[in-house]
């Protein structure tokens, strides 16, 4: 399900232009849809199915910022947090938009390991460092960005954000109907399940994982296992 998008009269807390990072216009790729008959990833279906039929937990957590700054931003070996992603949303100057208590957002939140994997997919051959992942990536996204990260890093972020609410619920009935979700960058994802289908077909595709469907004041944030991209990498 494709969520309304916001009013005009409301002020856009992204003025800025979208896909500039890249050098080829986002598009959406079909890549082969996961094995979904598989006894391992059976459980997490289940469990996305069941949280479709649950109420989410209270917004007394605050907004989508609020509840990433949870995680203190230190590098550390914790993989199920998120201080690789703060430390990419402040450097994209994004925290203001996604603290806007008056924005409804859905986040699609890498966690640390989903990032450590990325470095690791663009080459990175050390071991579980966030700290030496996150400057790896810096250096990949500026020699994709022509010697500046920041555009290429915003376009990768704005990929992981729906204007709206997007439930576990939605999620499944995009996936019966065929529906693409459109995110802040234009770019669109094709959610199959526990699957969310991006426009790189040579990388494995994310899924969501725990901790999913955390209610914010100001949207929801469901983490995945690997980061979204949105364009066919070189």
């Amino acid at each position: 399900m494709n969520p309304e998008p916001p009013a005009d009269e409301n002020p856009d807390p992204f003025p800025f232009r979208v896909g500039e990072g890249f050098s080829r216009h986002p598009r959406t790729i079909e890549k082969d849809l996961p094995d979904m008959l598989s006894l391992r990833l059976a459980p997490l279906v289940i469990a996305l199915v069941s949280f479709a039929l649950i109420p989410a937990a209270s917004a007394d957590n605050g907004t989508i910022t609020e509840i990433v700054l949870e995680s203190g931003g230190e590098f550390d070996s914790n993989r199920r947090d998120y201080d690789i992603l703060l430390n990419a949303v402040v450097t994209a100057d994004l925290a203001d938009a996604l603290d806007d208590p008056d924005a409804e957002l859905t986040v699609f939140a890498p966690n640390d390991a989903a990032f450590v994997r990325l470095a690791k997919d663009l080459g990175y051959q050390g071991g579980y460092d966030e700290n030496e992942a996150w400057n790896f990536l810096v250096a990949a996204l500026t020699g994709l960005g022509d010697g500046d990260p920041i555009p290429v890093l915003t376009d990768i972020l704005l990929y992981h954000v729906v204007a709206g609410d997007v439930r576990p619920v939605d999620l499944i009935i995009s996936t019966i109907f065929g529906q693409d979700i459109t995110t802040l960058l234009g770019a669109t994802i094709r959610p199959f399940f526990i699957f969310l289908i991006d426009n790189e077909p040579d990388l494995r595709n994310p899924r969501v994982a725990f901790p999913l469907d955390i209610e914010a004041s100001n949207g929801r944030i469901h983490t995945v296992n690997r980061v979204l991209i949105p364009v066919d990498l070189p």
